[in-house]
């Protein structure tokens, strides 16, 4: 409970912190009183390590790690989406209005979840509330998801098949394919951890009426190509930052350029992970291997290249061709045996979030497999949104029925007639 409460403490205080840094950013980005464009410019390029640098500083002065791994994620996050957003407020590759005015830029860099824009550059506004009702409901089928991971986690040590404290990217061919089933599993859970949080982040916008950007498009379930799976599908927030900033920039330079800007994309998407998996295990990296995040993106964009390549040729067609539901097979099977050079860094969180989150015993007590003090732990965050849930579906319901209640009375031949004192009666 104390480590599920620091994550939300830290979320909170990390959306108040980001308001003064973005309205010190937009001072320096357009006020010429704090200097000529060169300067201001210089200092804004001055304070982009600063930002990157803040969340190892706060578990420093902090004085040793926080209550778990998933808070040093949690901080991890937030600087990376400040970092980024700086670096777009400065190179000027955010979308186009993100800088048009104080409110606009506030609104922009302080919302974790990516918040749109139109065509000309103004706020996608839409009725207060519209959508919350939807979010919630996929809010809940996530954490209702996640649960099962972690109980499956925390039954079989997120290695089934695998002798327990097994780390498949020490194994010959990453233990394949007998380690198939503990990376799929590994998979699921980052995808169910990320999906839900940034669902979450997406409530307050909607709320406002602010139209946000889908982050994900089920890309365990629906990706039909390696560069459908990353284009797509996957992490849109991050896709969407890498491809203005990164590709757009050196994409109108031909085809060479493309390529320079896809590759250089991976890189980035390389080296701020490798930031993430060291602050995830800071200050006792023992279990962090430097490097493996590299090897993953570089052989990622390696595949999506060569995939480029083949579909201009007649076995790209053929494979074009095939049943969605195929599709998805043979891509899942072409990108999960790279996953432990992407998972290793994190398999501590994965560990710790299942012994300190909410699961439920998925084996009978008693019989080994379930690590001591396992059982039922009742998933109240879970409940908690289940509830929301059903109070949105009876608001739905009720809005539904007073709709339907005019034509229900016609159909039983009664009519409603307004009377002086504006009441209604039957006739």
């Amino acid at each position: 409970r104390a480590a599920d409460a620091e994550v939300k403490l830290i979320s909170v205080v990390g959306l108040l912190l980001l308001l003064p840094i973005g309205c010190l950013g937009y001072a320096l980005h357009t006020s010429p009183w704090l200097g000529p464009p060169r300067l201001r410019r210089l200092l804004l390029t001055a304070l982009l390590p600063a930002i990157a640098l803040a969340p190892l500083w706060v578990l420093e002065a902090h004085g040793g790690p926080l209550r778990s791994k998933m808070a040093h994620f949690a901080l991890s996050f937030f600087g990376i989406v400040a970092f980024f957003r700086w670096l777009e407020l400065l190179c000027g590759t955010g979308p186009k209005g993100f800088d048009r005015s104080l409110k606009n830029f506030i609104i922009y860099f302080a919302s974790p979840a990516e918040v749109l824009f139109d065509a000309d550059g103004n706020l996608l506004w839409s009725s207060p509330g519209h959508g919350a009702g939807e979010l919630t409901l996929r809010i809940v089928g996530h954490m209702a998801a996640g649960t099962v991971v972690l109980s499956l986690g925390r039954a079989t040590a997120f290695a089934p098949l695998l002798e327990e404290g097994t780390d498949p990217w020490q194994l010959p061919r990453f233990g394949l394919p007998r380690a198939f089933p503990a990376v799929y599993l590994q998979s699921v859970y980052v995808y169910c951890m990320l999906a839900t949080a940034m669902l979450m982040h997406r409530v307050p916008m909607a709320l406002v009426g602010i139209q946000t950007q889908e982050p994900f498009r089920a890309p365990l379930l629906l990706s039909t190509s390696a560069r459908d799976f990353w284009g797509r599908r996957w992490n849109l927030l991050i896709h969407r930052l890498m491809k203005r900033t990164f590709f757009q920039p050196l994409a109108s330079k031909g085809r060479c350029g493309k390529q320079v800007g896809g590759l250089l994309a991976f890189i980035m998407s390389a080296i701020f992970h490798e930031y993430m998996w060291l602050m995830v295990n800071w200050p006792d990296t023992s279990d962090y291997v430097p490097g493996l995040v590299v090897l993953f993106f570089l052989a990622q964009f390696v595949i999506c290249a060569g995939e480029a390549a083949l579909a201009r040729t007649a076995l790209g067609a053929w494979a074009a061709g095939l049943p969605r539901p195929l599709q998805t097979a043979a891509t899942t099977c072409f990108l999960i045996p790279l996953g432990p050079l992407f998972l290793q860094g994190i398999q501590g969180m994965a560990h710790e979030s299942a012994e300190q989150g909410q699961t439920v015993a998925v084996v009978r007590s008693g019989s080994g497999l379930v690590p001591e003090g396992a059982g039922l732990r009742p998933p109240l965050d879970w409940v908690f949104m289940a509830l929301v849930c059903a109070l949105i579906a009876a608001a739905r319901a009720r809005r539904r029925f007073r709709g339907r209640w005019p034509t229900l009375e016609k159909r039983s031949g009664a009519a409603v007639v307004p009377v002086a004192d504006s009441t209604l009666c039957g006739a």
